[in-house]
């Protein structure tokens, strides 16, 4: 393993050390936050993250001018594997463990490989060529060429869902190509879920297991959401049942439609395979919903 330096400017003699603060964050620093430290230290990541983060040091020089502060130039120290040393597609994950997944792992090799090569970030003039090095180039190893197509993938679903969400604003709203309902727009990429509404039996019927009669605020604290292909395939129980019908009657087609009312026995149980426990919530088998 090898850690690489980059910075902004030529490193120099360190100065006097000067009582300062430390703050250890995510990757939310390196936009909409009006920081500005002297030295970082950084995950590999891709370029143009590298290069935001790059830019909350010596940020503001007309509070702090150069000569008051603890080093002589901006620094930024990058922890990486050496990219000419890819055994597997575990290359990163030695390093950075879990932080290893953050991003695709074709754009950090590519990363590392341009900063490795050049030493150091220099803004504005080297930004242009330091970024095209780490977004694109023929020689990536073979271990990581999964990881690209992986990418890829999913740069092409991302694409063809934003090319189904384009609207027609000529249109009117209830009448736009391709959609009948409001859940028929995905607000979010990733994983489709399903919503459930939890119900337990009482003498007069079907009661919100959260509440006592059924409401916009009784149902909402009822719901809960699992990925769909959890229970892909589960007996999940029958919507057109009548004590079912009879909670779902008065709510909105759309909502009738994408909310599945599902009753909780006393021991928990929804179907063959889903149950419901109050401290752990849903359980699909013997593991916990995600």
């Amino acid at each position: 393993m090898r850690h690489e330096t980059a910075a902004l400017a030529r490193f120099g003699k360190t100065r006097e050390a000067r009582p300062g603060r430390v703050l250890v964050a995510t990757q939310v620093v390196e936009s909409s936050l009006d920081l500005d430290f002297d030295v970082m230290v950084s995950d590999l990541a891709p370029i143009p993250a590298l290069v935001q983060r790059a830019g909350r040091l010596w940020r503001h020089m007309d509070r702090r001018p150069a000569e008051t502060r603890a080093c002589p130039a901006p620094v930024l120290h990058v922890l990486s594997p050496d990219p000419d040393q890819v055994a597997d597609a575990l290359w990163l994950r030695g390093v950075l463990d879990r932080g290893a997944f953050t991003y695709p792992l074709d754009l950090q090799w590519r990363a590392a490989r341009a900063l490795f090569s050049v030493g150091v970030i220099n803004a504005p003039e080297g930004l242009r060529d330091l970024i095209e090095a780490g977004l694109a180039g023929d020689d990536l190893p073979e271990a990581l060429h999964q990881a690209e197509f992986e990418r890829q993938a999913q740069g092409y679903a991302q694409t063809d869902l934003a090319r189904q969400n384009l609207i027609d604003l000529d249109a009117t709203y209830r009448n736009i190509k391709g959609f009948s309902e409001d859940a028929d727009f995905p607000t979010r990429l990733g994983r489709e879920q399903r919503v459930l509404v939890l119900a337990r039996q009482a003498t007069a019927g079907l009661c919100p297991l959260e509440g006592v009669d059924w409401s916009a605020h009784s149902r909402q604290l009822s719901e809960v959401s699992i990925a769909a292909y959890r229970v892909q395939g589960l007996p999940l129980p029958d919507q057109s049942s009548p004590e079912i019908r009879a909670v779902k009657r008065d709510w909105p087609d759309w909502m009738q439609a994408r909310l599945t009312l599902c009753p909780v026995s006393e021991d928990g149980m929804i179907c063959e395979g889903l149950s419901y426990d109050p401290e752990r919530g849903l359980l699909c088998g013997s593991s916990r919903a995600a």
